[in-house]
């Protein structure tokens, strides 16, 4: 009689938590890279063995490392400006959410009342709303028609259509 383990290779059940490979990660680990590779190298110019060191040389590697450390730490400071912030209409809250993405989070910059906000504009399928000093807040397009009624119906008992 003989005491075999099974072990089981079907992982399909597994919940474990599993890395996001996407464009942006990829993109942000180059640029990141490419910044420090240029910020070595910057000081690698002053490493390098010179037999002559003469003063046109020493001006040389100064602009060369300059620039090198500039572009470097330019690409290391680097902060993509994302693209337009999410707005989130609740109706049943009766209010608008502004919320800016990150790549791991999300961050609320503006919630308003929809009692708060200024005017807003029916334009086709397309509610614009403005915050009460005039300026824009969101210009959204809505294609199902149970939403925009339901937007509607709030911007309406709110006076703001």
């Amino acid at each position: 009689m003989t005491a075999t383990f099974d072990a089981t290779t079907d992982t399909n059940d597994c919940n474990a938590p599993s890395a996001r490979m996407d464009t942006a990660t990829v993109a942000r680990f180059a640029m990141r890279t490419a910044g420090v590779v240029l910020v070595l190298a910057a000081i690698g110019v002053w490493l390098e063995p010179t037999a002559h060191a003469g003063p046109d040389l020493l001006v040389m590697k100064l602009a060369v490392s300059l620039f090198l450390s500039l572009a470097g730490f330019m690409i290391l400071q680097d902060r993509r400006v994302q693209e337009s912030p999410d707005v989130e209409i609740d109706t049943v809250r009766r209010e608008v959410r502004v919320i800016a993405r990150n790549v791991r989070d999300r961050k609320l910059v503006r919630r308003i009342a929809i009692r708060d906000l200024g005017k807003a504009e029916m334009l086709g399928d397309r509610v614009v709303l403005k915050a009460a000093n005039g300026d824009m807040l969101a210009d959204v397009s809505l294609a199902d028609a149970r939403v925009r009624s339901s937007l509607c119906h709030a911007l309406q008992d709110a006076g703001k259509l």
